[in-house]
This record gives C-alpha cells, structure tokens and sequence, in this order.
C-alpha cells in the first residue's frame, strides 16, 4: 500500500505541464484496483483548499471544481482518520519539512506505510520514508 499525497490528485486536476498525465495514471491506476492507496482526511482538507481557490478562477468559465471531491472520494482509497496521536507524534518530529507533511509523515509512520507518492522533493529528507516521483510510476 502506498500514501498518496495531495499534490498527485491537484495536478491531475489541473492538468499540470508536467505531471499532470503521470498523475491521471497514477489515479486511474488506484480506480483499477491496479494500485493500493491510502491517504489522509488531511489530504482531502488540502484538496478542499485548492479547489476553492481554483473554484474562485473557474467562476468565469462557469466551471465548478468541486465535483473533483466527489471524483476522489469516490476511488477506493483508505481514508487514514487524524487522530491526537497522530497529531503528538507529528510534533516530536524535528525534518526540514511542513508541519502539514509532518502530520502526513505520522500517518503514514503509526499506520506502517513506508511509502509516499508525490511530487514533493522535500520529502527524500525524510528517512522514515520512501517517496515515489508520479514521472517515475
């Protein structure tokens, strides 16, 4: 089982440049039963973040964004709920990274997920774990 990190799902929604087709595989894969994912609440607070903001930019085009939610809620991802251990255990962590990826990185710590895929390079300062770049899935 791999983590998947909320940058995979954004630029899949955007169509970025460059990983935005890598990630789509990435999804379509995890749709297919080809890939076992798990992710966080966490994950789908960030998701809810991005949108509104492309939300906002779409209104012109008489675009909604939010229907993306549905989309990835409805793959069968686990749904790693945060809790305070989580939490306590994010904050004893001392990488150059986020405190949002700290949390991430307890999730995946506490539920025995040594793997991440994202396009987050910050995240090979992480020994615990291991990250998957979307270009090479």
């Amino acid at each position: 089982m791999m983590y998947l990190d909320t940058n995979v799902i954004i630029y899949a929604i955007e169509n970025h440049p460059v990983y935005g087709k890598k990630c789509r595989d990435v999804l379509k894969d995890i749709e297919d039963g080809k890939l076992k994912a798990c992710s966080s609440f966490l994950v789908l607070i960030e998701l809810i973040n991005v949108l509104a903001r492309i939300n906002n930019l779409l209104e012109k085009r008489k675009l909604d964004a939010r229907k993306n939610i549905e989309a990835v809620t409805s793959l069968p991802i686990v749904w790693l709920e945060l809790n305070l251990l989580a939490l306590e255990r994010a904050s004893e962590y001392g990488y150059k990274v986020s405190g949002v990826d700290y949390v991430h990185i307890a999730l995946m710590e506490l539920n025995m997920v040594p793997e991440i895929i994202s396009a987050d390079r910050e995240l090979d300062k992480v020994g615990i774990i291991k990250r998957l770049d979307p270009l090479a899935y």
